[in-house]
């Protein structure tokens, strides 16, 4: 079970008092990765959010396909550190949705999940606690959201540039 210092300092959690962190701590399930293992699957059904607790992870997405270079066919995004005690997959609990990216383990990590079905048990026992963790994934979701606009404006002024010449 996740200590409840190691909760009150997740970012999907705060908001939360130690008693509020204690009723989502049964929900919370262990899982050890090993080094190398793909942990979401782009374009896969997936219904886990993950919580990094211990490790490395890369988030790579899969590129226009037909390119020669195998190295090319894959884009790292991101590497996200354990310090931080970060979480993907949020929209796993939003409902069985699609992945639009892999997560792959760095070194052998240690993993929190939360499956969509335990959110649903959550909502039933606290939905003042469910909502809080919801607006957190909301919070996160709409400032990826916002990254992702200025890179595209960024892609797209390139590309005018470029065509330009």
């Amino acid at each position: 079970m996740l200590d409840i210092s190691i909760l009150a300092g997740i970012p999907l959690f705060k908001g939360l008092n130690q008693e509020q962190l204690k009723i989502v701590q049964p929900y919370l399930k262990r899982q050890p990765i090993a080094k190398g293992q793909y942990i979401i699957q782009e374009d896969t059904v997936g219904d886990l959010l993950y919580i990094l607790c211990d490790g490395t992870v890369k988030i790579t997405k899969h590129l226009i396909k037909g390119m020669d270079d195998a190295e090319a066919r894959e884009k790292v995004l991101a590497t996200l550190t354990s310090d931080l005690l970060p979480t993907f997959g949020e929209n796993g609990v939003l409902g069985n949705s699609v992945r639009t990216a892999n997560v792959i383990a760095h070194t052998d990590c240690t993993m929190f999940t939360l499956s969509q079905s335990d959110y649903e048990q959550l909502t039933q026992k606290d939905i003042h606690v469910a909502f809080v963790i919801m607006q957190n994934i909301a919070c996160k979701l709409s400032t990826l959201l916002y990254n992702t606009d200025i890179n595209v404006v960024k892609l797209a002024t390139a590309l005018f540039i470029a065509v330009q010449k």
